[in-house]
C-alpha cells in the first residue's frame, strides 16, 4: 500500500509550488485566472479523495492535462512542477497500461510546451521529468510486488488453515474408524469364541450328562463315552487353538515388540502433547523378547528424561534394521547439557544394552539436545531362538 500521508503531503507541496511559481512569474494575475487555478485544484483533489471509479479518474486526469497546457501558456509558472504533479497521479492512480499511456502523454506535453524554450530548458525539464517518472515506475513496481507477496501470503495462510482443519477432521475420522474397527474386531472375536469354545463346552456338558446316566449301570458304555469325550475334548482344544491363532495373526506375533513400542509412544504423545516421531526402515525383522524389552525400557526412560530434564518439545526415534544389526537412534531438541556426569538412568540404559551384547552411546551439547544410540546384533536374536529350540521351549514367547 502507498503511504497516503506522504502522497497527500507531496500533492499539497507540489500544488503550493505551482501557485508560488505562478505568483513569481506572473505579476498580472486577475480574478479569472484565480478562478481557473481554483478549478484546477478542485479537480485535482476530487480525483485523489472522492472519485472511485476508474473511468471517472481517467476523465478527471484528461481534464487536468488540458488545464496544465492552458495554465502554463496563459498564466505561467514552472513547467517542470506542473509535469511532476501529473506524473505523480499517472503513476499512482492507474494500472500499468494507463500509467504508460499517460506518461507518454505527459512527455509529449512537456516537449510541446518547451518547444520554443532554450535547449538548456528542454534538457533540464525533460531530464528531470524522465528521472522522476523512472523513480515512480520503480516505486510502483516494488509496491505491486509487495501487494502480490501479501496476497500470496494471505492465500497460503488460508490454505494452511484449511489444511489444519482438514487434518483435524482426518484425525477425528481416523479415530472413529479405529473405534469402529475395534468394535468390529471385538464382535468377530466374540463370534469366534461362541462358535468354538461355546460349542465345545456345550457338547462336553451333554457328554458328561450321558456318562452320569450310564455310570454304574453299564461300565462298558461309560468307558466308551469317556473315550469319545476325551477325543472330542482334544479335537475341540485344537480348534480353539486354531481360532486363537487366527485372532492373533502371525505378523502380530512376529512384530509384537515393535507394536508395543509404538503403543508406548502413542500413549506418551496423548498424555504430554509432545511431538514424538517414530520411523523405521522398509525392511524389518522381529525382535526377541529381550531385545524388545530393552528397547522399550530405553525409549521409556529417554521420553521421560527429555520431558523432565531436557525441556524438549520434539523427539525423533529411528529404528534402522540392517541385514546384521538394528541401530536405534533417539534425538530430542532439549536444552542439552555440558560436562554431563553419567547418572543412574544412563548407567541403567548402558547395562541393559550390554547384557544382550549390544553397544550403547550418547552425546549431548548445551542447547543442542540429547542423542542416544544403541546397536543390537541380529545374530544375538538367532542365538536366543536356537537356545529356545534346543531347550524344547515354545517359541511363541519370543516374538
Amino acid at each position: 500500500m502507498w503511504n497516503k500521508k506522504l502522497l497527500t503531503f507531496l500533492r499539497y507541496y507540489t500544488l503550493l509550488l505551482i501557485i508560488a511559481g505562478i505568483i513569481l512569474k506572473n505579476e498580472n494575475i486577475n480574478s479569472v485566472m484565480i478562478i481557473f487555478i481554483f478549478i484546477f485544484i478542485i479537480n485535482n483533489q476530487l480525483r485523489f479523495f472522492s472519485l472511485e471509479k476508474n473511468y471517472q479518474k481517467i476523465i478527471s486526469f484528461g481534464i487536468e492535462l488540458i488545464f496544465i497546457t492552458i495554465s502554463y501558456k496563459w498564466i505561467g509558472g514552472y513547467l517542470i512542477i506542473y509535469l511532476i504533479l501529473s506524473a505523480i497521479d499517472s503513476n499512482i492512480l492507474f494500472d500499468r497500461f494507463m500509467q504508460s499511456f499517460f506518461n507518454i502523454v505527459i512527455a509529449f506535453i512537456g516537449v510541446y510546451l518547451s518547444y520554443n524554450e532554450s535547449l538548456e530548458f528542454k534538457f533540464v525539464t525533460l531530464g528531470i521529468l524522465g528521472v522522476i517518472i523512472a523513480i515512480l515506475y520503480f516505486i510502483k513496481d516494488e509496491n505491486d510486488k509487495k501487494l502480490q507477496a501479501q496476497e500470496l501470503y494471505d492465500k497460503l495462510r488460508i490454505s494452511e488453515e484449511k489444511l489444519v482443519k482438514a487434518n483435524r477432521d482426518l484425525e477425528v475420522y481416523a479415530s472413529s474408524i479405529e473405534e469402529l474397527t475395534l468394535l468390529r474386531e471385538r464382535n468377530r472375536i466374540s463370534r469366534e469364541i461362541h462358535d468354538s469354545v461355546g460349542h465345545a463346552l456345550s457338547a462336553i456338558v451333554i457328554q458328561l450328562g450321558a456318562i452320569e446316566r450310564t455310570l454304574g449301570k453299564s461300565p462298558e458304555v461309560t468307558k466308551e463315552l469317556t473315550r469319545e469325550l476325551k477325543k472330542f475334548a482334544q479335537n475341540s482344544l485344537k480348534d480353539i487353538r486354531s481360532a486363537v491363532r487366527e485372532i492373533k495373526p502371525k505378523e502380530f506375533e512376529e512384530f509384537e515388540g515393535i507394536l508395543i513400542i509404538e503403543e508406548l509412544i502413542n500413549s506418551f504423545k496423548k498424555l504430554t502433547g509432545m511431538d514424538v516421531r517414530l520411523a523405521f526402515t522398509k525392511e524389518k525383522w522381529p525382535l526377541n523378547s529381550d531385545q524388545a524389552f530393552v528397547i522399550y525400557r530405553i525409549i521409556q526412560e529417554f521420553l521421560a528424561n527429555s520431558l523432565r530434564h531436557g525441556k524438549a518439545t520434539s523427539i525423533q526415534i529411528f529404528m534402522a534394521f540392517t541385514e546384521y544389526k538394528l541401530v536405534v537412534t533417539l534425538k530430542d531438541n532439549g536444552v542439552g547439557a555440558k560436562g554431563l556426569v553419567e547418572g543412574m538412568g544412563l548407567k541403567s540404559m548402558r547395562e541393559r544394552v550390554t547384557e544382550i551384547g549390544g553397544i550403547f552411546e550418547y552425546n549431548t551439547k548445551l542447547e543442542q539436545g540429547f542423542l542416544v544410540k544403541l546397536e543390537l546384533d541380529k545374530k544375538e536374536k538367532l542365538k536366543i531362538h536356537s537356545q529356545g529350540d534346543n531347550n524344547g521351549e515354545n517359541k511363541d514367547h519370543i516374538s
